[in-house]
């Protein structure tokens, strides 16, 4: 039985996951923003009920009415809420183009702080790393404990796969030295080049004791 299978329908629970993970978010998100709007609808319609009856009120009577004087002084709380929020992030904002003007220089002591979370941060990642090795090594033995116990197969197939790929590699070092040039060539054919040698030289030798004497 092939192992893709079950890699497959891991990798598609992974992925639903996440996709379950930004639909909850998602939801969370609207439910919130339609308890806003019911706030406000409640809140709007309490203000046009007010304005009804501000508007029946007789002039001679509208001293004691005290809701538009409160509407009104809710309504300038909020302004100025929004004003203040509103320089709070043009401050963040100019904040951030002159650092990218002007960058600040840091100091040795904020360097060396932050090259310490750096280091934090490749020890944590290192762990987690760990975490996920010691994870894939158990999914590994459940995998092989249910080949075994399913199957009756004892065999490590990941192993094999090692043994196949070391193997896969030495046969394409063997393919790449390639087959020996002169393995062809009989002792017969060696003896007859090796005469024709000797016959081609005899003439040189002659000429060179004429010259000696």
């Amino acid at each position: 039985m092939s192992s893709k299978p079950i890699i497959k329908v891991q990798e598609d629970i992974s992925a639903l996951k996440q996709l379950l993970s930004v639909v909850s978010n998602t939801l969370q998100r609207n439910t919130c923003a339609v308890e806003k709007l019911k706030r406000e609808m409640t809140m709007e319609l309490k203000n046009s009920e007010m304005a009804t009856r501000t508007k029946d009120t007789p002039p001679g009577l509208q001293y004691e009415n005290t809701a538009p004087t409160l509407y009104f002084q809710a309504l300038v709380e909020d302004f100025e809420n929004r004003m203040v929020t509103y320089r709070q992030q043009i401050e963040v904002l100019e904040n951030h183009l002159a650092s990218l003007y002007q960058p600040n220089r840091h100091s040795p002591a904020e360097l060396i702080a932050l090259l310490r979370k750096l280091h934090e941060t490749f020890i944590a990642l290192a762990a987690n790393l760990q975490q996920v090795h010691e994870a894939v090594k158990t999914l590994k033995e459940h995998y092989l404990n249910y080949r075994k116990i399913i199957h009756g197969d004892n065999r490590n197939i990941f192993e094999k796969q090692q043994k196949v790929s070391v193997r896969q590699t030495n046969y394409r070092n063997i393919e790449q030295t390639g087959p020996n040039p002169f393995t062809g060539v009989t002792n017969a054919a060696a003896v007859a080049m090796a005469s024709v040698l000797t016959r081609s030289q005899q003439p040189a030798g002659k000429y060179i004791s004429f010259f000696n004497l």
